[in-house]
């Protein structure tokens, strides 16, 4: 069908909202309830029933729904142009205060147009009866050219809120066919019926092309309704999958030489947990031209989550690999990385002074002296069996720290260094 370029598309004279969801037209929002749906309606009628090539006319309808406000439903108009074998989506109007919709077309030959409410948990679906565009043109349908229209998505995955391509080219014979009007149809299952989401003309080398975003595995197809010289066509289809939503977590990041730290995630697929997929905790040491290893397996829980336990000796990043299942691809998450603290020690030494006992001892880590560490002094309860707190003091340049205590025979010390920047560290212990 030719569209003058003050009206490339087809466009609703009242149309509130275009709705092109990746899961496919959306009802207006309904209040759930255990009755049944209730009974539609939809009319169907065209401003002006006949046409000269190149002009466009008006396709009206009332949509009513028995107890219900027909306001913001969107409405599917659907064409049959004369020699396609059935109805095409081609547009979507949204439902007045009263029920009204239209849409403006501009068909190229004699034109069956009908409309269609996908339904609501409200409200029944329902498909209008048939209207007629006829167009005035010279020539008759019978001297019409076969064509034909290729299609093919750029990428067949794409990742979770990814954007993909949908091209085709048009043409009749060898001939690439400039300026056709073509619209891109989708559906998510093979049982739902196929839905408009846009519509663009070829360019000079007879190529039309669509960006998509889908939110589940979508299938895309083309078709052209024909013109006064050239017959319709559909073209073939394809699908594009999208990954699983995997998460990623670790808890501790940085950890001591020996000690452990969980790695989580969850896998979800619209939203939704995906449970028992096999999933594939990735590792790989922070160095140069280091690759990837599968370092454990388990699968998802019920509620779509993975737990791992590991123990690295040094820095180490990890990541999740869902695989593919059924019809859902695989899917990976982002990069975590753990750390590992490298070890400290800590010299203790006591002197005999004036004031009592001074207990110095000095920190280092990786063969150099910490400067600006906290070290605790700390003193042992036989009664308790634990060990107090009674001083702390910051490492100087040299690492070293001082603590004067008044004497105490047979009093036990030591020195303590929580981790930091390094793992943490106790001296030996020194009694008085």
């Amino acid at each position: 069908m030719k569209r003058t370029s003050r009206s490339a598309t087809l466009v609703g004279a009242v149309v509130a909202a275009l709705v092109t969801t990746a899961l496919g037209t959306v009802g207006a929002p309904s209040v759930a309830s255990t009755s049944a749906p209730a009974a539609t309606s939809i009319s169907i009628r065209t401003l002006q029933p006949s046409v000269a090539p190149g002009d466009s006319g008006v396709v009206a309808g009332n949509l009513h729904v028995d107890g219900a406000s027909p306001a913001g439903r969107p409405v599917a108009l659907e064409a049959q142009a004369t020699g396609e074998q059935g109805f095409t989506p081609i547009g979507t109007a949204t439902a007045g205060e009263q029920g009204g919709v239209r849409l403006t077309v501009a068909p190229e030959v004699t034109t069956r147009y009908r409309w269609h409410y996908a339904g609501a948990d409200d409200a029944r679906p329902r498909i209008s009866g048939v209207a007629v565009v006829k167009v005035r043109a010279p020539n008759g349908p019978g001297r019409r050219l076969p064509t034909n229209l290729s299609v093919r998505a750029v990428r067949p995955v794409v990742t979770p809120g990814g954007k993909d391509v949908v091209r085709g080219t048009l043409r009749a014979g060898t001939t690439r066919l400039r300026g056709k009007y073509v619209v891109l149809l989708s559906r998510t299952t093979a049982q739902q019926g196929w839905q408009y989401r846009n519509g663009e003309r070829t360019d000079r080398q007879g190529l039309v092309t669509f960006t998509v975003r889908p939110k589940v595995r979508t299938t895309y197809r083309l078709a052209f309704a024909g013109t006064a010289n050239f017959k319709p066509v559909k073209s073939g289809v394809v699908t594009v999958g999208v990954r699983q939503v995997v998460s990623i977590a670790a808890d501790p990041q940085r950890i001591d030489p020996g000690s452990s730290s969980t790695v989580t995630g969850t896998v979800t697929y619209a939203a939704s947990p995906v449970a028992g997929v096999t999933v594939d905790l990735l590792s790989r040491t922070v160095r140069p031209k280091a690759a990837w290893a599968v370092a454990q397996t388990t699968t998802t829980a019920a509620d779509g989550t993975v737990s791992f336990t590991v123990t690295p000796l040094t820095a180490t990043r990890y990541r999740l690999r869902a695989h593919a299942a059924a019809d859902l691809p695989g899917g990976s998450s982002r990069v975590v990385e753990i750390g590992v603290r490298a070890p400290s020690s800590l010299s203790i030494r006591g002197r005999d002074v004036p004031q009592g006992l001074a207990v110095t001892g000095q920190l280092r880590a990786q063969r150099h002296s910490v400067k600006g560490a906290l070290v605790t002094l700390q003193t042992y309860d036989s009664g308790t069996a634990t060990w107090t707190v009674v001083d702390q003091q910051r490492t100087a340049r040299n690492g070293s720290v001082r603590f004067v205590r008044p004497s105490a025979p047979g009093t036990d010390y030591r020195l303590a260094y929580a981790a930091g920047r390094f793992a943490a560290s106790t001296s030996a212990t020194l009694t008085d």
